[in-house]
């Protein structure tokens, strides 16, 4: 009988612990730990308190998983990669190492509506973007901000070959720290654009503004809940800040830059405006694309650890992050 009395005990307990529940657009509850884990990134910047353990959240995302198409897609990756060296029994360790993110943001009104993310353990995740890789875009747009009648080329941003670029070019202007602030980047150090880092989506509403003259923060929450009464309620706000002229010159410059640094993959790209990679450092890979409906954020961190035991690593070369990053794209679009 005391048995019994508790196990029921116990049961109700278990039943009365406090925990934050997320939900979808829909309404189906999120149990994903990394989603749980973005949303509650955007919940901190809101300055709201996730250890309250009673709130109720509501968020602008889609339940609907592409898992299944993302993993079919690491498979063909690893495939490709027994041509570097790996053998069959580095699947393991290239399924604990190969990592990748996905955002989908609507272009109309800014909501996330999906976030895709294989990194289970806190400890190797990716949470933000350095802005060497937005150095050239940035300058491009401040400038055309600045003054739209400006003559540029067409070819501002694209690298036909690497090259070395002076120190003296790798500082943040004042021009440049200004436009920054229109997306409330402030605390910058302008001795080098790489000693800055971003998170994902602040990289997502430079490379928006900069297609459609909008500044508008992409959003998450949509609304939260502490007992059943609101304490935060979603309020887009956006401003203009660049003219019909000045998009086009940038429109221009990233068809040039699509047209002409990826040739390779022209026929898997006809359904986008434009695109933009942008690496961090050896092992990490950006890639945004814009298809006129959404703009996409896909994350590859490339580095496989082929022997656990003795740390051995290989990498998958950048070519072959691009082509992933493509495949993502086509099999999550809408």
């Amino acid at each position: 009988m005391r048995f019994l009395q508790l196990v029921i005990l116990i049961f109700i307990l278990i039943s009365c612990k406090k925990e934050n529940i997320y939900y979808y657009a829909d309404h189906k509850q999120i149990k994903d730990s990394t989603v749980i884990r973005f949303v509650d990134e955007e919940l901190e910047k809101l300055k709201i308190n996730t250890k309250e353990k009673k709130l109720k959240i509501y968020t602008t995302l889609d339940s609907t998983s592409y898992k299944n198409n993302l993993d079919s897609i690491r498979n063909k990756i690893f495939e490709k990669s027994l041509h570097y060296s790996l053998k069959p029994e580095d699947k393991e360790a290239f399924d604990e190492w190969f990592r990748e993110k996905i955002i989908v943001i609507d272009n109309q009104n800014g909501k996330v509506i999906n976030y895709y993310s294989s990194f289970k353990n806190l400890k190797y995740d990716r949470n933000g973007v350095n802005l060497n890789g937005f150095r050239k875009i940035i300058r491009l747009g401040s400038l055309l901000n600045e003054n739209p009648d400006a003559k540029v080329g067409e070819n501002n941003l694209f690298n036909p070959s690497i090259q070395s670029t002076p120190q003296d070019s790798l500082k943040i202007k004042e021009r440049e720290k200004g436009f920054l602030s229109e997306f409330n980047i402030r605390k910058l150090n302008q001795q080098a654009y790489f000693y800055n880092n971003v998170s994902f989506l602040d990289a997502i509403q430079i490379f928006q503004t900069l297609n459609n003259g909008i500044v508008a923060k992409p959003s998450v929450i949509i609304e939260v809940l502490n007992k059943n009464k609101t304490v935060y309620r979603q309020n887009i706000k956006s401003k203009k800040i660049l003219n019909k002229k000045s998009l086009y010159k940038i429109q221009q410059n990233l068809k040039y830059y699509k047209k002409n640094s990826f040739g390779a993959f022209e026929n898997q790209l006809k359904n986008t405006e434009n695109i933009l990679f942008f690496g961090y450092n050896n092992i990490d890979y950006f890639m945004m694309l814009d298809d006129g409906k959404y703009t996409y954020l896909i994350f590859n961190f490339s580095a496989v650890i082929t022997d656990i035991e003795k740390k051995r690593i290989k990498m998958i070369p950048h070519i072959w992050m691009k082509k992933a990053g493509l495949r993502y794209y086509n099999a999550i679009r809408k």
